[in-house]
This record gives structure tokens, C-alpha cells and sequence, in this order.
């Protein structure tokens, strides 16, 4: 049994709704493109290879995920309605039914907000950043769980060892 690791990314910067269209349309905005490029160059100097991408089936999340997806050359990927409007019971549930030992995850807040405090030890490494900072858009979660399978994810089971924000990446 190895260690497993999940990252928890919260979507790129997106357009305000526009009229005619909704919000599961949103696209992406140039500062939105700006996160997708440093998140990239972060994530390709990533040691461990993501397995699984989860996402959302808006079109912020899609384009997030294609801005990523040379990252991902070798991952499956599953588009999963329920991250749309889904509370922290669904992400969850959506989690527990995972087989990959290192997953990505692109959702929305305020959920992956909820999700990252909710898993995130107090000890953890990262979690007073955490708890100082807004997940803004583009921020990734990046935590380890020591267990056999992802259904036994429970509160304050991982251990939150980093937490990237894109603003700090445009200062590397």
C-alpha cells in the first residue's frame, strides 16, 4: 500500500455570466488563462504523475482541464455531473469510489474550499495557510492520505502538505 495523493484544484478565473447563457457556460477569462499557464508549468514539475482526473462538466472547469492536459498524457479522466453543483457529501461520495492512487480533482467553491479544510489534518504542513487564505481561483490543494482506499476519506484524514495559489507561482 502505497501513499496516496489528491489535489483539490479549484477552477481558473472565469467570465461573468453572459446574458443568454448560463452559468454552466462560464468560460474562462484572460486572467483565467494567465493561472492555466503557471498551474501548468507547476504541475509538469510535479513528482508524482497524476492517475485520474475528476472534473466538473462546466465549460471553466473543461477548459482548466485542457489547458492541463499535457500533464495528464497518461491519465484516465472522468467527467462527473455531481462536481457541478455538488456539496461536500458528493465530492466525497464521488472520491470513495476512486480505484487511482493519485487523483486530480477540478471542481468548484465553495466546495473545494469545504473539501480542503475538511480533509486537512490541524498538523498539517500547510494548514495554516489554508485557513489564512481564501481558495481563490487557481488554487490547488495538494494533500496525502495514508490508507488503503479513498472510502475511508474522513475528517482531518490527510495530510495537506502544499497549498499553491497562482499569485505566488507569477513571483518563482
Amino acid at each position: 500500500m502505497g501513499m496516496k495523493r489528491l489535489y483539490i484544484l479549484r477552477h481558473a478565473k472565469s467570465s461573468w455570466a453572459q446574458p443568454g447563457t448560463g452559468d454552466i457556460d462560464r468560460c474562462l477569462n484572460d486572467r483565467g488563462l494567465e493561472q492555466i499557464k503557471l498551474l501548468n508549468d507547476w504541475l509538469s514539475n510535479s513528482q508524482q504523475p497524476i492517475d485520474h482526473v475528476i472534473c466538473s462538466p462546466s465549460r471553466r472547469t473543461q477548459e482548466t482541464l485542457a489547458g492541463l492536459r499535457s500533464n495528464f498524457t497518461n491519465s484516465s479522466i472522468s467527467i462527473i455531473d455531481s462536481l457541478y453543483l455538488g456539496e461536500l457529501d458528493s465530492y466525497l461520495s464521488t472520491l470513495g469510489e476512486q480505484r487511482a492512487d493519485h487523483i486530480l480533482l477540478i471542481g468548484h467553491n465553495p466546495t473545494c474550499d469545504e473539501l480542503a479544510r475538511y480533509l486537512a489534518s490541524p498538523k498539517s504542513p500547510a494548514a495554516k495557510k489554508l485557513m489564512a487564505h481564501h481558495f481563490s481561483t487557481g488554487t490547488v490543494a495538494v494533500l496525502d492520505f495514508d490508507k488503503e482506499h479513498w472510502s475511508e476519506l474522513s475528517q482531518a484524514s490527510c495530510k495537506l502538505v502544499e497549498l499553491v495559489r497562482p499569485k505566488e507561482l507569477e513571483q518563482v
